[in-house]
C-alpha cells in the first residue's frame, strides 16, 4: 500500500495565504475533480495545509496500491494546476523553485501486507526497532539501490539543489527511526516506511 505526499508552490509574489487557500477550497469543482477521478485526499480534516516555504502547501493522498498511487499523484497535480491556472495563480512542484528557500518534493509511505497483516512489523520483542526481518531486509534493498532509484526520483539537476542536508529531504543514504533526515524513515507503531526524494 502506498501513500503519496506531494508538495507543490503556489507562486504569485506576495500573497497570502488564506487567499490562495479560499480560492482553492471556494471552488467547488477541487474536490468534485478528485472524486471523478476516484483520488481519496486527506490532510488535517482539509484537502491542503500550509508547509513551511512560502506559498507552500501540501497535500496527502489516500492508500492505494502501488500501480494507483503514481497516477493519482499524476492527476492530483495536473488538477492542481488547472484550478490554481483559473484563479491567475501558476501551481509548481519544481524542486527547488527559489534556492534561497525551502524546495518541494513528494515522499511516499509504504507498508507490506500479507493475509491482512503488515509484515514491516516484528512478531515478537526480538526486534530492536519493532521491524520485522522482511521490513529490514526491504529497507536494506531501498538503501542498496538508492542511486538507481535517484534516477526516476529525482530526475532534474533542479532536484539535487533540494536534496541537501538539514532540508528534511532525505540527503543521506541511511535509514532512521521517525529521522526526516535520513532517506528511508521508519515510524512505530504506524508501521510503515517513509522514502523521501521523489521530486
Amino acid at each position: 500500500m502506498a501513500e503519496s505526499i506531494a508538495r507543490g508552490v503556489v507562486q504569485s509574489g506576495v500573497l497570502p495565504p488564506q487567499r490562495i487557500s479560499t480560492a482553492i477550497h471556494s471552488n467547488p469543482s477541487h474536490g468534485t475533480a478528485f472524486q471523478s477521478l476516484g483520488i481519496s485526499v486527506y490532510s488535517h480534516n482539509t484537502d491542503m495545509h500550509a508547509e513551511a516555504g512560502n506559498g507552500q502547501y501540501e497535500m496527502a493522498l489516500g492508500y492505494t496500491a502501488c500501480t494507483y498511487a503514481t497516477d493519482n499523484l499524476i492527476f492530483m497535480r495536473e488538477v492542481d494546476r488547472a484550478i490554481a491556472n483559473k484563479h491567475g495563480l501558476l501551481a509548481t512542484f519544481v524542486p527547488k523553485y527559489a534556492l534561497d528557500d525551502i524546495g518541494s518534493g513528494s515522499h511516499v509511505h509504504l507498508s507490506l501486507w500479507q493475509n491482512g497483516q503488515n509484515v514491516f512489523q516484528a512478531s515478537d520483542a526480538s526486534s530492536q526497532h519493532g521491524m520485522s526481518k522482511v521490513g529490514e531486509e526491504f529497507m536494506a534493498g531501498v538503501l542498496d539501490h538508492l542511486p538507481s532509484i535517484f534516477a526516476f526520483t529525482a530526475p532534474l539537476s533542479n532536484s539535487y539543489d533540494r536534496i541537501q542536508p538539514n532540508t528534511w529531504s532525505g540527503a543521506y543514504q541511511c535509514w532512521g527511526k521517525e529521522n526526516r533526515e535520513a532517506h528511508c524513515i521508519f515510524f512505530y507503531p504506524a508501521m510503515c516506511i517513509v522514502i523521501d526524494g521523489f521530486n
